[in-house]
């Protein structure tokens, strides 16, 4: 029988609707930072950069996917190996606050079209009110 190892401190693991509001937003921040990485260009073309520009500056873009990228691999690894994903939420809630203090900013400063800086600034904030919930709820709940 080939029985999973678990870390020496982890509990057995069970389904509970926390577990699946946590592996859900792993697996969302992992798929949004793949997708930044592989799609920089497009991703800043969104947001009303030229071409040009977006292609000079799509490194910058792909520092955001690979932290989006880490934040949800570390969060959905400590979940599989049962350790605890707090600190992997906080950090997750962190960077998304940032992002929406920027977003909003750069909204308001007029260098995003209101739609879109209205709706990456929503995203973010629905990833900080996410992390949060799960911070606050108890292991088994």
């Amino acid at each position: 029988m080939n029985a999973q190892r678990l870390h020496p401190t982890a509990k057995r693991p069970t389904c509970t609707i926390r577990t699946l509001h946590t592996a859900t937003l792993g697996i969302t921040r992992a798929t949004v930072g793949t997708l930044v990485l592989a799609r920089a260009v497009d991703t800043l073309r969104i947001t009303g950069v030229d071409r040009l520009t977006a292609t000079r500056l799509a490194w910058v873009a792909r520092l955001a996917g690979i932290r989006d990228l880490a934040l949800g691999a570390g969060l959905l690894a400590a979940m599989t190996t049962g350790r605890d994903t707090t600190t992997w939420l906080w950090a997750g809630m962190i960077a998304d606050a940032a992002d929406v203090s920027v977003f909003a900013t750069s909204t308001a400063r007029g260098h995003l079209p209101p739609v879109i800086g209205t709706l990456m600034a929503t995203a973010a904030l629905g990833g900080v009110a996410a992390a949060a919930a799960l911070t606050r709820t108890g292991p088994g709940e």
